[in-house]
């Protein structure tokens, strides 16, 4: 049996791929040329860095000064900004001001969705984008779980989700987001067999990737 720490190591490594498949699947629904993009919950900087071309001034927020000050160093553009910020709390942006907002495994750890996206709403200039992620609660692997009594989880050492407060499914978010101003324009899922999920996405897909514009 392998040991603990190989066990760690293994689903470490899984984690990573599925961030970075996530972020890919996030950076293909982007069309065209961007002029101010806005980051929420940036953790290391890696979708703004990624997406460079992609825009004119990109920016980042992130409750960890650890993660924004190893961010900060590792970025070289003068295009790239990043800073410590609660997004718990009201977004240092004037209304009408960014042209692209992107938040990936994010809202699902905030206090009140709502505000959240209602706050976007208000910085995002008429018809501006916002590409979203979080977890699907519906996925057939957590309603097993569920069905043998044991919760939802990503950390086996644990047993607990590790800071999630809020759970989504397709219909939930896609409701929450109608609700709050926006017209959802793609739903995505990453993972495995992605075309496949998207049959029955709230079903077969383990997270939720969505693309909607301001009304």
């Amino acid at each position: 049996m392998p040991a603990k720490s190989e066990l760690d190591h293994s689903w470490y490594r899984y984690f990573l791929f599925l961030a970075a498949d996530r972020q890919s699947v996030a950076s293909r629904l982007l069309a065209g040329k961007y002029g101010r993009v806005l980051d929420l919950g940036c953790g290391n900087g890696s979708f703004l860095r990624a997406n460079l071309d992609r825009f004119s001034k990109g920016e980042g927020l992130d409750i960890s000064q650890q993660r924004i000050l190893a961010t900060s160093r590792l970025t070289k553009s003068p295009r790239l900004k990043f800073r410590v910020h609660d997004l718990n709390t009201l977004l240092p942006y004037r209304s009408r001001s960014i042209d692209l907002v992107v938040s990936l495994s994010t809202i699902e750890y905030l206090t009140d969705p709502y505000r959240f996206l209602t706050e976007i709403k208000r910085i995002l200039k008429p018809g501006g984008e916002l590409v979203i992620h979080t977890l699907n609660l519906a996925f057939f692997v957590r309603r097993l779980q569920l069905l043998f009594g044991r919760l939802p989880t990503f950390n086996s050492a644990s047993g607990w989700q590790g800071g999630i407060i809020h759970n989504f499914t397709w219909p939930t978010l896609e409701k929450l987001m109608t609700e709050t101003g926006f017209i959802i324009i793609n739903r995505r899922c990453s993972g495995l067999f992605p075309r496949l999920r998207r049959w029955w996405p709230n079903f077969l897909c383990s997270d939720i990737i969505i693309h909607a514009h301001r009304k």
